[in-house]
This record gives C-alpha cells, structure tokens and sequence, in this order.
C-alpha cells in the first residue's frame, strides 16, 4: 500500500532537502514514514528523504537516515536510486556512506547508467576513484570501448590509455609514476581491459 502524503511525511522531506538534522528527527518522531516518496505522476515522485539528501550532499543527515534503517535501493520514479544521485553529483563521502550501508555498486538506473558511468560522465576523479575501490565494475560502462580507437597506450605498462600527451602527463603526475607496471592485474584478459579503460576514464577527467 502506497504512502499518503502527510504533514509529518511532507516535514521529513523538506528537512531532508535542507539539511535539517533535527528537522528530520522531529518528522520521524512525529510519525514521517521513512522511505517516504510523493508521487506526482506515473513518471515522476519526490524522491525519500534520503535520496533528496544524497543528492544535495547532506552528510549529516544522510548519516541520520542510514542510521535509522532509510532504504538505499529505493528509486524514485525515474529510476535512479540515491546512490545514482550521489554519484551524479559527485559527492564521494555520500556515494561511500550509501554502499557502506549496503547500496549496489553497480546498480542500474532506467537507461541502463549506473553509478559508475554517472561518475565518469561529469568527469568527478575522486567518486570515480572511490567507485573503482567498493568493486564497481568498468566492463559495465558501455558505450565507452568506442573511445579506445583513437586512445594510446602507456609505453610502459602498455594498460593505460590516454587521450593525448597531456592527459599523459597529468595522469603520471597524480599517481600513476607510483603504480605504473606494478599494479596487481587478474590474469583475465578482459578484466585487464576494463580496469585499463576506467583508468582512462579517471586521466582524461583529470586533465580536464
């Protein structure tokens, strides 16, 4: 049975966008369903608390809501779960909050995105970064092999690839010196393509 629209449920809400701790505690004490979505259309909703939250890069009271057993799986109309909304934003501390407490990593939105591509798309490093380090998956990211044509490969490791000399640079210069021929690979072939191209992903971003 669906959730109707109250004055606790509809308090919890605009807390949530707001960043009000005590906002969101009032609400639930008052009798807010936690998972809360308002539904306008057959398309469109809200969003709980917690995905307004994530979105808006609330740490606080995301940390409240996780604590207080909020649902990290459910979506809001269009598909997208909070950790879709995190990751879009590129809010990394929240993306971490949201697995952490059990969000898929590789979950997909409507269109098939998930966190990851979302990440990478805005060019956020550090969520992309972070993303890669919970055990999202790179071979997911489809679309993104075409990019690999006109990519060159790193003279030394021959993984990673880049977009130009630039891109090199910058990507040598933030990290890859220390790892460069040194990083523990599967022996998959295929593992090691992917992990190359979300690596790419990450250069590029941050030439950027």
């Amino acid at each position: 049975m669906a959730e109707t629209f109250s004055d606790a449920n509809g308090s919890l809400l605009y807390a949530a966008e707001n960043g009000s701790v005590e906002g969101v505690k009032m609400a639930l004490k008052a009798g807010a369903h936690i998972d809360f979505d308002h539904v306008y259309s057959q398309s469109v909703s809200s969003g709980t608390a917690l995905y307004n939250a994530s979105m808006l890069g609330h740490v606080d009271v995301v940390k409240l809501l996780l604590r207080k057993g909020a649902s990290v799986a459910k979506r809001i109309k269009s598909s997208f779960t909070p950790l879709h909304a995190a990751a879009y934003e590129g809010l990394t501390e929240v993306v971490d909050l949201l697995v952490q407490h059990g969000a898929t990593v590789d979950v997909r939105d409507g269109f098939q995105n998930t966190p990851l591509m979302a990440a990478c798309g805005h060019n956020y490093v550090d969520t992309v970064r972070r993303l890669l380090e919970l055990g999202a998956r790179p071979y997911l990211t489809h679309g993104y092999l075409d990019e690999r044509k006109t990519l060159k490969l790193c003279g030394r490791c021959k993984l990673t690839r880049y977009c130009s000399r630039d891109c090199q640079i910058q990507h040598w210069s933030v990290g890859h010196k220390k790892c460069c021929g040194h990083d523990v690979y599967s022996d998959d072939p295929a593992f090691k393509l992917y992990k190359s191209m979300a690596e790419t992903m990450m250069a590029c971003a941050h030439a950027k």
